[in-house]
């Protein structure tokens, strides 16, 4: 009787372990919303804009990277390629920051290990062409995140606004805000992904009303357990 609760002891553990073993990295996360029903006209812009909060983030700091498409269907099936990104928690970091990489396509961000409840994570401008009508069913943002420290957990919500004007040859010109708080130069409350310097352009469509709505709406929010960059994520 004893030997055999210790076979079944070692099976549950083998059971266990080629579990664990299969949910290799990235940690792979979909978070999938709607857009208004405002037409979007062409010759005008798309920006899609994402955030998060993290737990789990020691005090000498972590780095998590992020890599993610759109997909939606409107005159025909779209596939947005989003540049990557890259947050930094910085214990020596006093304030955000988010600068955009064209070597790399990698949005770089450092915050403070206090973090803000809105960090910027990614974003990308569509532009909008000649017979786009309106989004048919779901826009989904699918992802992956990966870290070089165990034990981090994200919530991320994603949003999108129309500009009529927007420059798309280098992100670095949009001013993008990094957080809602704590941000380096940015003394206001805009949202983080909040394009600064266009702010003016800003309409109606996607997930937005304009005004003063520069990111859209946001959708609801998802969580995932970050794996450690080559290593294995248990759950």
């Amino acid at each position: 009787m004893k030997q055999s609760s210790v076979i079944v002891l070692i099976s549950t553990a083998l059971l266990l372990a080629s579990s664990a073993a299969a949910q290799t990295c990235p940690s792979s996360s979909t978070n999938i919303s709607n857009f208004n029903g405002t037409p979007i006209q062409p010759n005008s812009y798309i920006w899609f804009n994402a955030n998060f909060t993290a737990s789990g983030i020691p005090s000498t700091g972590a780095t998590i990277s992020f890599t993610s498409t759109i997909t939606f269907t409107t005159d025909q099936p779209y596939i947005v390629n989003v540049p990557n990104a890259q947050i930094t928690f910085d214990p020596n970091a006093t304030c955000a920051s988010t600068s955009f990489d064209t070597a790399s396509n990698t949005w770089m961000t450092t915050v403070p290990l206090a973090g803000s409840d809105e960090i910027f994570l990614a974003g990308v401008a569509l532009p909008v062409p000649v017979g786009f009508s309106r989004v048919n069913g779901p826009v989904t943002w699918q992802g992956s995140f990966t870290s070089n420290t165990a034990g981090i957990s994200v919530a991320w919500k994603w949003g999108a606004a129309v500009y009529s004007a927007f420059n798309i040859t280098d992100y670095n010109m949009l001013k993008v805000k990094p957080t809602h708080t704590q941000a380096c130069g940015y003394q206001n409350s805009d949202h983080a992904g909040t394009p600064e310097a266009f702010k003016a352009f800003v309409v109606g469509g996607a997930r937005g009303g304009g005004g003063s709505n520069w990111t859209g709406s946001w959708s609801g929010t998802v969580g995932v357990s970050v794996c450690v960059t080559g290593g294995i994520e248990l759950q």
